[in-house]
Parts: C-alpha cells; structure tokens; sequence
C-alpha cells in the first residue's frame, strides 16, 4: 500500500489550496498517481528515487491542472452561449418558414450556426472562406470567390449588382434565398471592404478599408446662447462629434480643438418616433451619422458606407430597396431580407 503515499501527499496539498478533491477531474489525477506510484512500487522494496520520481509526477500533474486547466475552465464557463435569443429566434423562423433548398446568403462569420440550428445551405462558412465557386454563364465557365461576391453586396450601393451576384448562388429549381444584415457586420466593415475592394494586380495592400465609427455619448449640455442642448461623442482627448439638438432638430458638427466641422447628413427620430434624414450641401465633411432614438450612442459612416446596401438594409431597414424585402427584425441585431429574384432560378447543378 506504499503508493498511498503520494496520493495522501497531494490529497493534503490539494485541501491546502482549496481545491475540491471530489471533483471528477481530481479525482482523476489522484486515480492516476496512484496508479503510477503502484506501477512503480509494486513488488520492489521502497527506494528514495522511485519514491522521489512518482511524488514528482503527481506534483507535475497537479500544477498543470492548477494554473492552466482551471482558470480555461473559468474562463470557457464565464464566456455564457456565443448566440443570443436574436439570433436563435431569427435561425428558428428560417428553419420554420423557409423551403429545405433555401440559401442563406450573409457573410462567413455565422454560416455553421445557420446550417446546423436553421438547416439550411449558406453561401460560404468559416470552412470556406477563401473558396471560389464555378457557374456556367450563357455556355461560360466563371469562376467566382465567394468572400469576395458576398462582400461586395455587402459595400455596393447598386442593388442590381448585389442581385446579379446572388442569383448565382441559388439552388437548382429553388428561387428562395435570404439575406442576413446583423449588428457585428458593423464592427466586421473594415474587412469586408476590403474584399470586395481586393485587387490582385495591386500592389501593398489589395483592397481599401473603411469603416463605421460607433460612439457613446459621454454628457449632455445646454447651450443657452443658442437654445439648444449639445450631445458630446468624444473620438479621443481633442475630437468628438457634437450634435446640436434645437426644438426637435437636430446638427451635426466634428469638433477639432475649439473648431466645428459640419458633417454633410444626419438621421435621427423625433419625439414622435419618426426618421428624419437632414442633409447639408455645404457640409465640411462628407458621411452620414445615424443617432439612436435615445441618443446615448451614434455611427457614422463614411461616404464610401453611407449609401451602401448593408447601410440601406441594416441601419435604415431595408427603405427604398426594391429586391430586399425585410421579413424579420429580431432585437435590431439580426435583421432578415428576403431576396426577390424576378427571374427563374437555374435547372442545372452548380460545381461547388
């Protein structure tokens, strides 16, 4: 019974830092070094080195699951489900309500959880991102990249482009398709720019990257001078935008310093809820800020994203899109578009 020796040891070493020696994992390793410590000891008179070796085992054993298993455990049990309610109930409704052929069409990041709760074909996932696609287009083989089809629908403000991509990826004899614009798209947009802007024959960087700037508004203040009230959205220690709210109307203004640029178009809702989109023609900086109704936040997209059909589709849900349907909004994070197509879908099989 010698190879209780080292057990009792970390048994008393483990009650010392407080660690559960009833727990599965624990009891593990206890099982373990006892069972090593028997290997070693069993049948042979005891000797201070093999003694030495298996206290030293367990000893190894133990400190690996002290500093590296449980704090990861703590960590994977901190982080809680990686889906929210949004997106569970927006997949349940495609698995609910859409035909089996129904292609799912929105950027890579979550096409393993639209297969495998909603059960239906994406565009691309994070298994393929790089992948290309081979079509036959009136008697030519094309070749297309996926990353970059999808992000292009994504920048482009030409709903007909976005269109002609998508049509594509339709399955054969099934004309349904729809389109995913979800909030993390906003912080993923230097990204996705950048592939649909990747040029191979460039040379540095293949593709431009732009981005929305999402900012929390740190104080409100009256201006009494002007009767207004200025909503602060700092960008670091000596710029932030301003926005000037006077009888329900609203400016919007990038302070630099002491000085005020005018930002060319603001969208923002008045006390009764309603959208309204201010434009100045003079403006000193081109690009769109978007407010939230309760003003705590805003985002401003550049020009090269304020026209853009994820802009259109998510910011302003869908407005004055013709082939873009909105079906379900779901928590403003996932917003789902059906995707109408006017022509017959292809009878053919694609080469994947």
């Amino acid at each position: 019974m010698i190879f209780l020796i080292p057990v009792i040891a970390g048994v008393a070493m483990l009650i010392f830092l407080g660690i559960n020696i009833f727990s599965a994992e624990w009891f593990g390793v206890l099982i373990f070094t006892a069972a090593v410590a028997g290997g070693l000891l069993h049948g042979k008179k005891i000797m201070k080195r093999e003694l030495a070796i298996a206290l030293i085992l367990f000893f190894l054993v133990s400190f690996s699951f002290s500093f590296y298993y449980r704090p990861a455990e703590a960590v994977a049990r901190g982080q809680g489900t990686i889906l929210d309610d949004n997106w569970f109930s927006a997949l349940n409704w495609l698995h609910d309500n859409t035909a089996n052929c129904t292609v799912i069409a929105t950027y890579w990041d979550p096409g393993h959880f639209i297969t495998g709760i909603a059960r239906r074909p994406v565009v691309f996932d994070g298994a393929s991102q790089g992948a290309t696609r081979t079509f036959m287009i009136n008697g030519t083989e094309v070749v297309a990249s996926r990353i970059q089809d999808i992000a292009t629908t994504l920048l482009t403000s030409d709903e007909d482009k976005a269109l002609d991509i998508l049509r594509k990826y339709r399955n054969p004899n099934c004309n349904e398709m729809y389109y995913i614009a979800s909030q993390d798209l906003l912080g993923k947009s230097v990204w996705w720019s950048y592939f649909s802007t990747w040029d191979a024959t460039r040379t540095g960087e293949k593709g431009d990257k732009y981005s929305y700037a999402i900012v929390q508004r740190s104080q409100s203040r009256p201006v009494l001078d002007q009767n207004a009230i200025a909503h602060i959205y700092p960008l670091g220690p000596q710029q932030a935008f301003v926005i000037y709210e006077t009888n329900n109307t609203y400016q919007a203004f990038l302070q630099q310093g002491s000085t005020l640029a005018t930002v060319g178009k603001i969208f923002y809702f008045d006390r009764a809820g309603q959208g309204n989109l201010r434009t100045r023609e003079e403006a000193d900086i081109s690009g769109l800020i978007w407010l939230t109704p309760d003003k705590n936040a805003m985002i401003f997209a550049p020009p090269q994203l304020e026209n853009s059909l994820f802009t259109r589709m998510y910011l302003f849900n869908g407005l004055g899109l013709n082939n873009f349907e909105l079906v379900g909004n779901y928590g403003g994070e996932v917003k789902l578009f059906k995707v109408k197509f006017k022509d017959p879908p292809p009878t053919d099989k694609v080469h994947v």
